[in-house]
């Protein structure tokens, strides 16, 4: 028996509906082609020809009145130019005929038109130069040369009006035909489309409605159901895996545990042998699991442990107590505590970091998340922090001890530059220039290492004090702008009136809005703008720095807060230090730093500091 996959029985059903839909396409396409051509072919020749035979009956009949003026009335009255007016649009209709022939025999006729035309024409010029024509002549040569030509137009006429009809008759025809063969197979194409549509479902259908009727014995655990349809597609195969998989069920469901037993104790056995120390919690909040590293910091064994309620060994457990202090509360389990947690345990210092994992899933044959429970890991990162700790004195030491000799450099420096000692030609001011600038660099990266240091050691010192808003834009706006010239660059201050004062270091606040300053500089453009604004909002001051440069991309926004991160393919140099020290300045003084940003539009860098209300 031949094996047709569901596959191509949908490719074969739905390509039948397809070739359908083609064909009538097809069709009515031909056919509505057909009748459009032919409808204008029949205006635009016949018709043509017909509106181009009423003008020249117009125009003969015209040329008739006019010689009946000159030869029975006042030849004042007669209008030469009206004749030849006439006489020039029957000419005129008399070429468009002649170019628009479309029937047979419509050549004979025009031609005998154009001789008959010209023989009247030039019957009334030789009347008109005897001078003893009377209307005699008139009525004897001119009128049945005219009777003549006028019986030819409408000759002409009535040619192409029964070419019209005939036409006319053939496109009814046509369209009579071109229903009859769309009814007949829009009539084929129903028949054969319902008959697919009532059979063809019910064979994918049926199949699926007793697997879904299997499935539902299956999770009732009654594992003898087996499907008994048969077919030679992907749903005879499902059956056969459906019925392989309720044959496992049953012998799994008739087999004993002790496989399951030694999954358990080799999962108990990995997590007793991790380095970190694992605590688990079931929805209740009861300990379920402890491993070896996380009894021995906690003092206890696991046996004190498993069953017991975390909130009742918190009360007798020091340790314990400050690992679960605040996520018993917190409805938001899945965070990182990066804080050391700091633990004394057998006469050692030793620090953790804490993890704590909400656990969720879902019960078997239902669709909704509940709690299972929650995980809470604890890292060692006792050694980290000492090289941490290491690293940083190091940067303190050694910028410290930079700073003298730079500051010597800077001296010597500017003695070469010192006109009183010699002149320099123009070669060696260039060199003392760039080791000005490269002693700048490096005078600026050692600062900002110290400030760096001073901030992860804490040994970062605040003057704080009542500052009015205002006066810290009275402190850095001179600086600012020295930068600013060098760019042509202009800087709007902008100061809402009425600002409360605020109570912070005010050095350190200046510093931070000089190196948002100069950051916007660095990133504007020759003869730009920057806006330097402070107002209030709610209870806090907000100072605003914003450039119109080419701004930064949004993934970046809070990464450039970090300490040597630099935004790739930015162009600039620098340290990467100047915002992480920035933020840390503002965060000891209770505020808030962050930055918004239009990639080509600009970038505006937000201070939030809290009003002075002591």
């Amino acid at each position: 028996m031949i094996r047709i996959n569901l596959k191509s029985k949908l490719f074969i059903g739905f390509g039948f509906l397809f070739f359908m839909i083609i064909l009538i396409w097809i069709i009515s396409t031909y056919f509505i082609y057909d009748l459009s051509n032919r409808s204008a072919a029949m205006l635009k020749e016949n018709y043509q020809t017909v509106e181009s035979t009423k003008f020249l009956l117009q125009s003969i009949d015209e040329i008739k009145n006019q010689q009946i003026k000159y030869f029975f009335g006042n030849k004042d009255l007669f209008n030469d130019s009206i004749l030849m007016n006439c006489q020039n649009q029957f000419s005129e209709n008399l070429v468009a005929v002649k170019n628009n022939v479309t029937e047979e025999g419509e050549q004979s006729i025009i031609e005998q038109l154009t001789s008959s035309y010209q023989h009247y024409k030039l019957t009334f010029d030789k009347l008109q130069s005897n001078p003893k024509a009377d209307s005699t002549l008139f009525f004897q040569e001119l009128i049945p040369q005219y009777s003549i030509t006028r019986n030819q137009i409408v000759n002409l006429w009535d040619m192409n009006m029964d070419a019209i009809s005939n036409k006319n008759t053939l496109l009814k025809s046509t369209a009579h035909r071109a229903f009859l063969v769309l009814s007949l197979i829009g009539t084929i194409c129903f028949v054969l489309s319902t008959l697919f549509f009532f059979r063809y479902p019910q064979n994918i259908a049926r199949p699926i409605g007793e697997l879904i009727r299997g499935i539902s014995e299956v999770a009732n655990r009654n594992y003898s159901k087996r499907l008994e349809f048969q077919s030679n597609d992907e749903l005879g195969e499902l059956a056969k895996a459906f019925n392989t998989m309720a044959a496992k069920l049953d012998e799994y469901e008739h087999s004993n545990l002790s496989e399951l037993l030694f999954e358990k104790r080799r999962i108990d056995t990995i997590i007793n042998n991790m380095k970190d120390a694992i605590i688990g919690l079931n929805d209740k909040n009861e300990i379920i699991f402890s491993n070896n590293y996380a009894c021995r910091i906690l003092g206890t064994t696991e046996a004190a442990l498993i069953g017991k309620y975390a909130s009742d060994v918190a009360l007798n457990n020091e340790v314990f107590q400050k690992i679960i202090h605040d996520i018993l509360e917190n409805d938001s389990k899945e965070v990182k505590d990066f804080k050391p947690l700091r633990i004394e345990n057998d006469k050692k210092v030793r620090y953790f970091t804490r993890e704590v994992l909400d656990v969720k899933l879902k019960k078997t044959g239902e669709d909704h998340i509940v709690k299972a429970g929650m995980v809470v890991i604890l890292k060692n990162v006792t050694k980290f922090l000492e090289q941490d700790e290491a690293k940083t004195n190091f940067m303190a030491t050694i910028s410290h001890e930079l700073k003298t000799p730079i500051s010597s450099l800077r001296l010597n420096l500017k003695l070469l530059d010192d006109k009183r000692i010699g002149s320099l030609n123009t070669e060696q001011q260039d060199i003392v220039l760039a080791l000005k600038s490269e002693t700048q660099k490096m005078l600026t990266i050692t600062t900002e290492l110290l400030d760096l240091a001073q901030v992860e050691t804490g040994n970062i010192q605040l003057n704080f004090q009542k500052v009015n808003s205002s006066d810290i834009f009275d402190y850095i706006k001179e600086t600012s702008e020295n930068h600013a010239r060098v760019k042509n660059i202009q800087i709007d201050f902008e100061v809402a009136p009425g600002l409360p004062p605020v109570f912070v270091d005010s050095e350190k606040t200046a510093w931070v809005l000089i190196n948002l300053i100069n950051n916007a500089i660095q990133y504007s453009e020759q003869e730009d703008k920057i806006i330097v604004s402070a107002t209030k909002a709610n209870n806090n001051i907000i100072y605003k720095v914003q450039d119109f440069g080419k701004g930064i991309e949004p993934q970046y926004l809070e990464l450039i807060f970090q300490k040597f991160f630099r935004v790739p393919d930015s162009g600039e140099k620098g340290t990467g230090l100047g915002l992480a020290i920035s933020k840390e300045f503002i965060t000891k003084q209770n505020g808030q730093i962050w930055a918004e940003s239009t990639p080509g539009i600009g970038s505006i860098f937000f201070i939030s500091l809290p009003v002075y209300n002591i």
